[in-house]
């Protein structure tokens, strides 16, 4: 099943670049360092709900030696304020890729996905196609752009029976030349394996059924036909996607035009499930049996991101490229993750549920090693681009992130914008919900009920990284002037979601609703 795959993959991806989809842009032409940075491709790699603490070099329980030597190679950053767009999974999604504030498009909390009820869908909201994205951006520089892994924003065909209003919402409506992906959260191994009679899964730790889960393309000849996988994915999902990855660089490679490869694996969201040899290996450590399955999935993530370094290197074009490594939100509740210390986990806008790994490896600009302490969102990966290509931002809208291309170059230590966290499972408009306003140094920690708050506190992240003293009184002008800058942002953003947005009339969730939230 995995060679016919990767035979469907190649053929997709050659019949794309003997098309006239993709541009004239520079490619590596070998190891030397010399190549023009204007044009570099760029890979964003975003790992599911792995938390600050779980990878090796903040103390994770997996082994990670790839992410590890990644961080600390010659030319990589290590971001250790580095924060997810959104606590939970399809608001980080809408940030990557719009460099806007989730809430401003009404992507309140994780998209149901895969054809769930009709009343909880209206409440989660897809990716607007009047969004403008990261893909959609760099296709006006004839680059080609691809999207392998979990999509969560948004149904790729029409729910039968369903609202005839409901948008599809798909990759390839978002700019996404070649893309091959699940609608939501998934298993870490044999993935689609609860859409088959009888299931074809590894099951682990995990002794109930799994639900159907699977991956999606468009028709190589005809986009508007959207395809499922007819054949079990086999084992593990990171090699999976890889597997997907790999013919599509080594096909565009020689070509020598630029590309953006999204790459948002499903590890490690529940159902995680270790796959031989790592279950082997941490059976034999001691570990239980959810925690085997926790970092042998883990490890076997980490064995692919050392793959996807070897092969940029065999292709001669890891200088050129502006490799980047994060996750989308912190450990979820209940499971072996851990923030290392960090207050609050998935879910929170505490730095345990929005501060997680972050790595930026580019050759060709970094030419030594640093740990970066400036605060950096996922917010801020449309801007850099942009700014990279010397393109110009949309001016019918805001963008909440901003360029880190000095931070990157070694210009700056400061973030100039503010970064904004606002999170309830319901529209934050008109519930309590939990905000939070972070600078250079201070969080300003908001409880708000019917647009004023009922709570704040004032946190030093210098000094204080897991969020324990309230300084308020000590920085009493601080923290007023942290609020009259949220304030104004919230009304901001509360005035793009009325104006901008077709999907601000939607009526509350029922209560019952709630444990319907795919996080």
């Amino acid at each position: 099943m995995r060679l016919c795959v990767c035979l469907w993959a190649v053929q997709f991806v050659a019949t794309l670049l003997a098309g006239p989809l993709v541009g004239q842009g520079k490619a590596d032409t070998g190891e030397t360092g010399t190549q023009d940075d204007t044009s570099p491709n760029f890979i964003f790699v975003m790992a599911d709900d792995y938390g600050w603490g779980d990878i090796g070099y903040n103390g994770g329980n997996a082994s990670t030696p790839n992410l590890d030597a990644m961080a600390s190679g010659q030319h990589s950053l290590k971001l250790q304020r580095y924060y997810s767009g959104g606590p939970v999974c399809s608001p980080t999604r809408g940030t990557v890729l719009t460099g806007r504030n989730h809430n401003r498009y009404c992507v309140w909390t994780a998209n149901a996905g895969g054809g769930t009820a009709d009343f909880v869908r209206q409440e989660k909201m897809p990716l607007p196609l009047y969004e403008y994205t990261v893909a959609e951006a760099v296709n006006t520089r004839g680059y080609t752009t691809a999207m392998f892994g979990k999509w969560h924003l948004g149904d790729f065909k029409k729910l039968e029976g369903g609202n005839p209003k409901w948008p599809v919402s798909h990759p390839g409506l978002h700019g996404f030349d070649v893309w091959h992906a699940t609608e939501r959260s998934a298993p870490t191994a044999t993935t689609n394996c609860g859409c088959f009679s009888p299931p074809k899964c590894i099951s682990g730790h995990w002794k109930q059924n799994f639900s159907c889960t699977n991956y999606w393309t468009a028709n190589p000849s005809d986009s508007s036909n959207i395809m499922n996988l007819t054949t079990p994915e086999p084992g593990d999902d990171s090699l999976f996607l890889m597997d997907m990855a790999e013919p599509f660089l080594r096909q565009i490679a020689p070509t020598k035009k630029p590309f953006f490869l999204y790459l948002p694996l499903h590890t490690v969201h529940i159902n995680y499930i270790a796959v031989e040899p790592y279950r082997s290996k941490y059976e034999k450590l001691g570990y239980d049996a959810e925690t085997v399955d926790y970092v042998g999935a883990i490890e076997a993530m980490d064995v692919q991101i050392g793959r996807l370094r070897a092969l940029l290197k065999e292709l001669n074009i890891a200088n050129n490229t502006l490799l980047w490594f994060a996750s989308d939100n912190g450990p979820a509740k209940g499971t072996p993750g851990t923030t290392n210390g960090l207050r609050g986990r998935k879910g929170t806008v505490y730095e345990g549920g929005v501060r997680v790994p972050g790595i930026i490896e580019w050759p060709n600009v970094v030419s030594e090693n640093r740990v970066v302490n400036t605060p950096i969102v996922s917010s801020d990966l449309l801007p850099t681009v942009m700014d990279i290509l010397q393109l110009k931002m949309p001016d019918d809208r805001i963008v909440d992130g901003e360029s880190i291309v000095d931070v990157i170059r070694g210009k700056s230590e400061n973030r100039t914008k503010p970064i904004g966290f606002m999170f309830s499972i319901k529209k934050v408009f008109t519930s309590q919900f939990n905000a939070t306003w972070v600078n250079n140094k201070f969080k300003l920690f908001m409880n708000m009920k019917n647009g004023k708050p009922a709570k704040t506190v004032l946190y030093d992240l210098i000094e204080d990284i897991a969020e324990t003293t309230d300084v308020s009184k000590k920085n009493s002008a601080e923290r007023e002037q942290m609020y009259t800058e949220f304030l104004q942002w919230f009304q901001s953003v509360q005035h793009s979601a009325e104006h901008e947005s077709q999907c601000y009339g939607v009526s509350q969730p029922d209560e019952e609703s709630e444990e319907w939230y795919e996080w």
